[in-house]
Order: structure tokens, then sequence, then C-alpha cells
């Protein structure tokens, strides 16, 4: 993955960077990952940066920024607020906490890493806590959140909470955990390097893209038959290998695992069906109204997609 940091946070990674690494004497091979950082001096006085040259120009880095530091204290201030509410800073001694934080936050990144950025459940990350502290109410609270604020400051990423939906769009008591990059997306393209490319897969993107746009244009729910029937319009065939994705099928099931796509069991006259709807991952990451505006432009014409077309 590529980061940014504030200069006051890279010290503190080169510091911690052994406390974060892998157990060791598991039998296995440690692989250490090559990231590219950059390192951007986020000085609330600083009146300007000096910008950089990416391919066909320059970046207006200064803005950006700008944007970002202000990103990444908003983070950290809901940080703060929920640690103060879970009031559960003094149930441990502080180095018991800041292990606490340690833990969950290795554990994020490397369950992350090696799930191909599926979503984690909530139980799994605050069984660290609670096995070890069972009665100690706001304290997974207050690790989370603790874990977040140092994701955001040192790493910037922001730990998002996705909330499980049900089929009527009602939220439940499930919880999942991702991470996102808080960098600006024209920065983060005008850092991408051979071997960011290959983990964002852009052609799987431009496909869940796609799937999300029929959702969207069909009242954010189809059935299976219905959504092969219009992949097959794209040379998407059920069972049958594509030069690029391979099996379609299988890349349906990653989005499905990824919380991207909801696959929703239902009963029909004609026996039991599956329905396809937008997932937690998709409805936190997409924004609805972008989301209309790219169908707009696709369709070319008007503003709202719901009044240009529908797929029944």
């Amino acid at each position: 993955g590529v980061f940014i940091m504030d200069k006051a946070g890279a010290e503190e990674v080169a510091a911690g960077e052994q406390d974060m690494a892998p157990a060791k004497g598991k039998g296995k091979k440690r692989v250490r990952a090559q990231a590219a950082v950059e390192v951007v001096d986020l000085d609330d006085n600083d009146d300007g940066l000096d910008s950089v040259k990416e391919g066909s120009g320059e970046l207006n880095r200064e803005r950006e920024a700008k944007e970002y530091a202000m990103h990444i204290k908003g983070i950290c201030e809901e940080a703060n607020a929920a640690i103060a509410a879970a009031r559960g800073a003094d149930l441990v001694s502080e180095e018991e906490l800041e292990k606490l934080v340690g833990d969950v936050m290795r554990y994020i990144l490397f369950n992350i890493g090696k799930q191909n950025s599926q979503p984690i459940a909530r139980e799994k990350v605050t069984a660290l806590v609670t096995k070890k502290y069972p009665r100690k109410t706001g304290l997974s609270q207050t690790v989370l959140q603790k874990a977040r604020h140092r994701f955001a400051h040192i790493w910037g990423m922001d730990l998002r909470e996705l909330v499980k939906t049900t089929a009527a769009g009602e939220a439940t008591t499930q919880r999942y955990y991702i991470l996102r990059s808080a960098l600006p997306k024209r920065f983060r393209d005008g850092i991408r390097g051979p071997e960011r490319d290959g983990v964002e897969n852009k052609e799987e993107k431009g496909l869940l893209l796609a799937v999300l746009m029929m959702l969207s244009l069909s009242g954010d729910e189809m059935t299976e038959e219905r959504l092969w029937e219009h992949l097959s319009l794209l040379g998407l065939d059920k069972g049958t290998k594509h030069h690029v994705f391979g099996d379609p099928g299988s890349v349906l099931a990653k989005f499905v695992r990824q919380r991207y796509l909801v696959k929703v069991p239902k009963k029909s006259d004609s026996g039991r069906i599956f329905l396809y709807q937008p997932g937690e991952n998709a409805q936190d990451e997409i924004d609805a109204f972008k989301m209309n505006e790219v169908i707009s432009k696709v369709l070319q014409k008007g503003t709202n997609v719901q009044e240009v077309i529908e797929l029944d």
C-alpha cells in the first residue's frame, strides 16, 4: 500500500516497526511489503507546499495537502470524542492499553492484507480485548478508537466501521471494519507504482462499478438471473471463462466477501431465488449522488437517473 504521514508520525512508525511485525516462531516465512511513503509537513502555519510534477503536469499540492490535513484532523477529533465517551482509558495501565492498541492494529493490518481487503467482523477485533478483560466495559471501544486515531495520524488511513443492513435496508447489530486511504484520489494516482496497479485491479473495479450501476437503476435490487442477463451483454457469461476476469462468478463471489455486494436468498413461486443488493462497503465508499452523476454521463441524458431509464 501507499501511505502518507506527517513528520512526527514518520519517526513513530520507524520506532514501532518491530512492534507491528508478525510474531516469530510460527513456522511461517516473513514477507515485508514494500511501500512508497511520502512525508508531508502538515503544519497549519505553513502557507505553501512545493508543487511536484506528475506525468503531464503539476499537482496542486498546497490545496490537496490542506484538504488531506483537514480530513485527518476530522478523523482524529471523532476518535478522541469517542474515546472520551467510552471512558475506558483508565481501566488498565497505560502500558497495557498501548499493547492492546498495537495488537488490534497488527491484527487489522495483517488480516485485511491476507484476506484481500475483506472487511473484518467487529467481534473478531474486539475479542482481542474482551477475552483478556471480559468485564471492562468501554475498554474495547477505547482501544478501537485509539487504533483509528493512530491509523489516521501516522499512516493517513481511515478505519471505517460498516453497519450490516437487512434486505429491507434496516441497520443490524453486526459491524465490520475496513481500512481506506485518506489520500485524495488524484494524489494516489500520482504516486502509483507497478505494485499498486496490481493490487487495485482496475478491471475488477470497473466491473464492480458496472454491477452497482445496474443495481442502482433497478432500485438497488436485482435477481441473480436478471443480473447475469445484463452481464451477458458485456460478454460475461455464467460458467464461461473470460479473457480478463477468468470465472465471472468467482469475481462476483469476491465482491460479496468484500461486502461490496450482498447476495440475499428469497422464496418465490418458482422456488428459491437470490437477489443481489449493494453491500455496506459500497454504500460507505461510493457516494450515491456521484453514482447518479456517473450513470447520467454514461447515458448522455438528464441528471436524474430514475427519470432516464430503469432495468426491469
